[in-house]
């Protein structure tokens, strides 16, 4: 399966008010979660046809700018995003840092590029070393993590400790 249609799956679970994409390429997993969110944003340093076509759609903003760039006017609380731009390790966590202070209770956070499946992928150009961030994630003592081994790149999904809906309910 690939991972577009994996966070199909868990957006069309999660129904998000507010979904995040950082790093579009082409845009297809941002158009696959376009119905089952609220409101989209999707950042990418690049503009393409295919990124110009999702503007079509209301509940979908694109914004040309780098991560760090965007986060310091974003205000929102977020419900779900998904991280696949810088693929090195530093990006990666200042991404991930960006997103999980914004969090809403309940909200999932999935990264890209967690799980290349050989070498070779750990190149600038592919995966680089954006999957290092899985130790650190391990580690964390605040979040639950899982990596699967989705396509050749792999997928980590993240939610924080304590934080499902039968937790919240005091169970």
């Amino acid at each position: 399966m690939h991972h577009s249609e994996f966070i199909a799956i868990l957006a069309k679970i999660y129904k998000p008010i507010v979904y995040v994409e950082l790093g579009l390429y082409t845009g297809e997993t941002l158009s696959k979660v376009q119905p089952y969110i609220g409101k989209g944003y999707g950042v990418d340093m690049n503009s393409n046809q295919y990124l110009e076509q999702l503007k079509g759609f209301s509940n979908l903003e694109i914004i040309y700018t780098t991560t760090n760039d965007f986060f310091e006017n974003f205000n929102e609380r977020i419900d779900m995003a998904f991280i696949d731009a810088d693929h090195c390790y530093e990006s990666a966590l200042t991404d991930f840092e960006n997103v999980y202070n914004r969090l809403n209770p309940g909200g999932i956070v999935l990264l890209h590029d967690t799980d290349p499946e050989s070498n070779h992928l750990i190149n600038p150009q592919y995966c680089g070393d954006s999957y290092k961030i899985v130790k650190y994630l391990e580690n964390h003592h605040e979040i639950n993590c899982v990596t699967f081994p989705l396509t050749e790149a792999g997928l980590t999904i993240v939610t924080k400790k304590n934080d499902t809906r039968t937790f919240r309910r005091g169970f």
